[in-house]
């Protein structure tokens, strides 16, 4: 099997798609959240950064918070557009957004309970 940088480009982007997600921005237009394994080697380093301080319990709300909307604002292919609308939405729906964003990268398999 020959592997080919076009089709590997081609998969990734298609994966991308099907587990990130859109977000009408404080400007009227969407942009996308891309999931963490579809970020480049930079943005990738900063998020797993802040996903360090997102699940460290001694850190305080307002850092953990601060961490979130920085982990937004770096998934998305509009970051102006992303920091805009976190700077103006309260706490709630800030994290809600980020539950959301974090929920459509896990996929359907994650939700099913056999429970």
């Amino acid at each position: 099997m020959t592997l080919s940088f076009a089709d590997l480009k081609t998969k990734a982007e298609q994966a991308e798609r099907e587990k990130g997600q859109p977000f009408i921005a404080k400007d009227g237009k969407e942009l996308f959240l891309r999931p963490l394994l579809h970020l480049n080697k930079a943005e990738l380093k900063n998020a797993l950064a802040l996903v360090d301080v997102i699940q460290n319990d001694d850190t305080s709300f307002q850092l953990r918070l601060d961490a979130m909307d920085q982990m937004l604002i770096v998934a998305a292919d509009r970051k102006k557009a992303m920091r805009d609308s976190v700077d103006n939405l309260p706490a709630e729906a800030r994290m809600e957004i980020f539950k959301v964003w974090m929920e459509a990268a896990e996929g359907p398999e994650a939700s099913d309970s056999t429970s």
